[in-house]
């Protein structure tokens, strides 16, 4: 079974895509490789029973921010009248929206989410190389199960164009969206990572032949400047293969239920060669 479906957050959140068994999606793939399986396993909804959804203020920024760009709805917006989240009666009236669905957000925080929907949009209307991009289809739920290893997989790219060529991201930074520094960025988080599970995802579900993966990055400080940065073959091929590498291992973890930690031997760690040539900098 592959499907490509419309669902709420919460439900993808949870793993609840209709897959028969636990799904593994980026987040906790690249939470995988970066820390260990049980890592893994603890942040999953349907392996840990003590699982609990993401509740933060940059989780309602980044939600109400995703709401507003990539699908033009402001209806999960609450705005509290409140200077800070330090009062009794603000926490509450947040954790309220929050029981209600609802992304609660500071006066001040909502002015900035609103102001950023303009620069976004501009950016992908105003590219000379994004000229036809078409209708986009917003926040899609991917699910299929990988062919090598039986495993299940779910992704849920930000917009996919209509012959589904072209996956767009749109990613927001509190430091820059300048391209080169933005690369370093996406080794940071992950999001190559993404960006392959995505691509194996349309691929697998659609059948057709991803040929772009673009990001579109925007800095959350005024003036929310925007750059678009595209995904390039040796990028996709470290990225895949890092895909292959986290669904092997994924699978093994579930078909064994073994989810081991960190290793039980002692690891011995010497000084990075850049701290060595700051150490040698320093001698008189």
């Amino acid at each position: 079974m592959t499907a490509a479906t419309i669902l709420p957050m919460a439900d993808y959140a949870a793993d609840n895509v209709g897959a028969p068994v636990p799904t593994l999606n980026s987040g906790l793939a690249n939470r995988l490789l970066s820390r260990s399986p049980l890592h893994a396993w603890w942040g999953h909804p349907r392996l840990n029973p003590a699982w609990l959804p993401t509740e933060s203020e940059a989780f309602d920024l980044g939600g109400a921010v995703h709401d507003i760009v990539i699908e033009g709805r402001t209806d999960r917006i609450r705005v509290i009248q409140a200077d800070s989240w330090r009062t009794k009666e603000a926490r509450e009236q947040r954790d309220a929206a929050r029981a209600e669905g609802m992304l609660p957000l500071l006066p001040n925080q909502a002015a900035d989410v609103l102001a950023m929907a303009g620069p976004a949009l501009a950016a992908l209307e105003m590219s000379p190389d994004l000229i036809g991009l078409g209708e986009l289809d917003a926040e899609q739920t991917f699910t299929w199960q990988d062919e090598p290893s039986g495993a299940w997989l779910r992704c849920r790219p930000d917009w996919v164009t209509r012959d589904r060529a072209i996956i767009l991201s749109f990613k927001t930074t509190s430091s820059s969206a300048e391209p080169a520094a933005f690369a370093k960025t996406i080794l940071n988080f992950g999001y190559d990572l993404q960006a392959a599970f995505e691509i194996a995802g349309v691929e697998s579900t659609c059948l057709t032949r991803v040929t772009h993966y673009i990001w579109v990055v925007q800095e959350v400080q005024p003036p929310y400047a925007v750059s678009l940065v595209g995904m390039s073959p040796e990028m996709r091929h470290y990225g895949l293969s890092r895909f292959d590498l986290a669904v092997s291992r994924w699978a093994e973890c579930l078909n064994n239920d073994r989810w081991p930690g960190y290793p039980t031997r002692i690891c011995y760690v010497s000084p990075p060669s850049w701290a060595m040539a700051q150490l040698e900098g320093m001698n008189p």
